[in-house]
This record gives C-alpha cells, sequence and structure tokens, in this order.
C-alpha cells in the first residue's frame, strides 16, 4: 500500500464522529510492510485529538514477528491476532514448517510481553475440513500453551466435498472441546474460548437489523492497498478472485470507491440498499443447506454464517444456499454453547454471590438426542 493512500485511510478515520476510533492491519501479511504500520500509528498519534481513544489491532500469520515487533505491540497496546490452527497436523494444512516457528512465539510472547500474551492475545483457528479430526488436540494444545482467548471460525470456499453424515464427526470433536473447556474452567476459572463466552444475562442488540452482519450498514470499513473502500475485508479484490457467477455480479454494487473520494460518504450512506439488492445480506430466514431451511432452526437468532460465504462458494449461485459444512459448523458449535454454563460477573465474584455449582444435565449431542455411548479411547493472513 502506497503511503498516500495508508495516510488517506487515516485521515478518513480521523474524520469520524465516533468518540473512540479502531484501526487494524490486516493482509495478506501486514507485517511484511512494519514501517508502514509504525508511520501510520505515528501519524494518527499526532494528528489525533486530546482524550479521544484509538485502538489498534493487527491480524497476522505470526511467522515473521520478533523482538522489535512485540516491544511495538506492547508500547503501542496493540491488540494481536495470530493465524494459528494448532497440532503440527492441523498447522501443516495452512502452511508446512510453521508450527515450530508459531510454537516458539507463544512462548517468546509470553516472556518477553505477559501483559500482551494474557490480555490482549487471540488465537484464531480456521477449521478446514481436513482439519476437522484434529480440532480437539488442537485446542487443548493452545490450552496447555496457556492462551487466553481462541476465536474458532469455519473456512470458506473449500474444494474438499462435505457430507451431511460428516456433522458426526465434527459433533465428536466439539463433545471433546466442550469437555476440555469444561475442565479448564472449574480448574482455572477462566473461559479461553470465545465461543464459550457467556455473561449471566446475554446482551441483545439495542436494534433489530434486517442484515445478517453489519457490514451492510457502513459501520466500518476497510481499505484495500490500491485505495479502493469496501465494507468488509471479505468484498476486497487484491487479494481473491471470485467466481463469476451471476452472485460476483451482484457484489459490484458493493464498492464504494477511493478513499479519497468526497462523495465516499454518500455511498456509504447508499450501501444498506446495495447490500439489500445483492440478495445476499438479508433475510436469513430465506436460507437454507443439506440439513434444511433456516427458518426451522432452531439457532436462527444466533446463527452467524458469513454471508460472504455464498459468494465464494463456486459450488452455489443461488444466494439463498448456504455451504454445508458452515451451516453443520454453526449448528454443532451453538449447541455446545447452549450447555456451557454461564459466567458469573465480576461484581458476582467480588461479592461472593458466586453460585457453588452449575448442573449441565445430560448429555446431548447436536441434535438434542442422548449421545451415543463411545469407548474412552479415541484462516486471511
Amino acid at each position: 500500500m502506497p503511503w498516500p493512500v495508508l495516510r488517506a485511510a487515516v485521515d478518513r478515520l480521523l474524520g469520524s464522529t465516533e468518540p473512540d476510533l479502531s484501526l487494524q492491519f490486516t493482509g495478506g501479511e501486514p507485517l511484511l510492510a512494519f514501517p508502514l504500520v509504525r508511520r501510520a500509528v505515528s501519524y494518527l498519534e499526532g494528528k489525533r485529538s486530546e482524550g479521544r481513544r484509538v485502538n489498534y489491532d493487527i491480524v497476522s500469520n505470526g511467522t515473521l514477528i520478533d523482538s522489535r515487533h512485540i516491544r511495538f505491540f506492547a508500547d503501542r497496546r496493540f491488540n494481536l491476532q495470530i493465524s494459528f490452527d494448532g497440532t503440527p497436523a492441523a498447522q501443516a494444512l495452512r502452511g508446512r514448517g510453521t508450527f515450530e516457528r508459531l510454537d516458539r512465539l507463544m512462548d517468546r510472547l509470553k516472556h518477553q510481553a505477559p501483559t500482551l500474551f494474557h490480555t490482549r492475545l487471540r488465537v484464531a483457528v480456521t477449521v478446514a475440513i481436513q482439519a476437522v479430526p484434529h480440532l480437539a488436540d488442537s485446542i487443548d494444545y493452545l490450552l496447555e500453551k496457556g492462551v487466553r482467548e481462541i476465536a474458532l471460525s469455519p473456512a470458506m470456499g473449500q474444494a474438499l466435498p462435505w457430507r451431511p453424515s460428516d456433522i458426526d464427526l465434527l459433533d465428536r470433536q466439539m463433545s471433546r472441546v466442550f469437555d476440555s473447556s469444561i475442565r479448564h474452567y472449574q480448574r482455572m476459572g477462566q473461559v479461553p474460548l470465545l465461543l464459550f463466552r457467556k455473561e449471566a444475562v446475554e446482551r441483545t442488540r439495542s436494534r433489530r437489523s434486517r442484515f445478517i452482519c453489519n457490514a451492510a450498514e457502513g459501520g466500518a470499513i476497510t481499505v484495500d492497498v490500491d485505495g479502493q473502500v469496501y465494507a468488509c475485508g471479505m468484498l476486497a479484490e487484491s487479494f481473491q478472485t471470485f467466481p463469476d457467477t451471476p452472485l460476483r455480479r451482484r457484489l459490484i454494487g458493493m464498492r464504494l470507491g477511493d478513499v479519497r473520494d468526497p462523495e465516499l460518504s454518500g455511498r456509504l450512506r447508499a450501501l444498506p440498499e446495495a447490500a439489500a439488492a445483492t440478495g445476499i445480506f438479508d433475510r436469513k430466514e430465506t436460507k437454507c443447506s443439506s440439513y434444511g431451511r433456516c427458518a426451522r432452526c432452531r439457532y436462527l437468532a444466533s446463527c452467524d454464517v458469513c454471508p460472504m460465504a455464498v459468494a465464494r462458494d463456486p459450488e452455489h449461485t443461488d444466494p439463498n444456499r448456504l455451504p454445508d459444512f458452515l451451516c453443520a459448523f454453526n449448528q454443532v458449535s451453538l449447541a455446545y454453547r447452549k450447555r456451557f454454563p454461564l459466567q458469573p460477573s465480576p461484581l458476582a465474584i467480588l461479592t461472593g454471590r458466586v453460585p457453588l455449582a452449575t448442573l449441565l444435565g445430560p448429555r446431548t449431542s447436536y441434535g438434542g438426542r442422548p449421545e451415543r455411548t463411545r469407548s474412552s479411547t479415541a484462516a486471511r493472513t
């Protein structure tokens, strides 16, 4: 990204009326342009008004991070997200020979920047179909490394087919993840998996939205390397080629133009209607997969399938047809989320009002049926 483009993006951010600002560096691999990252932070700090807070985030595959990067992230209070899929077998699917490097990085972060490691590090695990058999072992590995924030998400646009019956394999793996997370919570009082973090009173959105995700509402923008603006990084065109389908042609209306264009604000205001015209971002209840229609799913309200998964799947040209793997992943993960105990608020802990025990009830599978007895043996950067 040329400096004039990045400077214009920062200026656009400073023009926001929001009291707090967020700037995220992603890619590609943003640490290939680390001097540019430092320059942008220095420029923003020199321009922002006194008392206006800026949250810095960076998304990296971690393979380039060394001591100078760690010092910079710690000094500037960056939130650091590392794309790391866990065990050697799972990580090899992302990049051969990278596990050992990332394993050492976890130890280096813990030693050199413990506050960053314990409070501002997130490990993002992208679950590919091939990696499903390694999922539970990967989560156990990350828990043993002391990672305190783990995000799980299903991979999109995969060539490997997913059979509807494969959901049983995914369920067995998620059952082990659930059990490990329960034990970790009981032993450490921590819930590293974001999937299982639940407040005593679950928060609800302050307003209802017609859209599946907030990218269609223009609350945040992505600036690509050439200065073109998109409502979401999943729409950026510098690093990907969408299948040439009618869905791709519908997405053209989501382009917002150049970040330096004075008409950008007007296009942002018109974004909701452009998103609705694609047929991808709204009316969740009309969508379906091989597992049935979304309108009849018990998890309709809480399901967060990324709308762009439809556009990135070369097999589907119907905007209402969701990839089966994503549907399976959400059904299984949300079923185990529902069973995970609510966590007490900090006030309840301080005042001693923490429940002595939480009864989980009988173990059930993703479909709500009693689980079969089993033998005791058993990411863009």
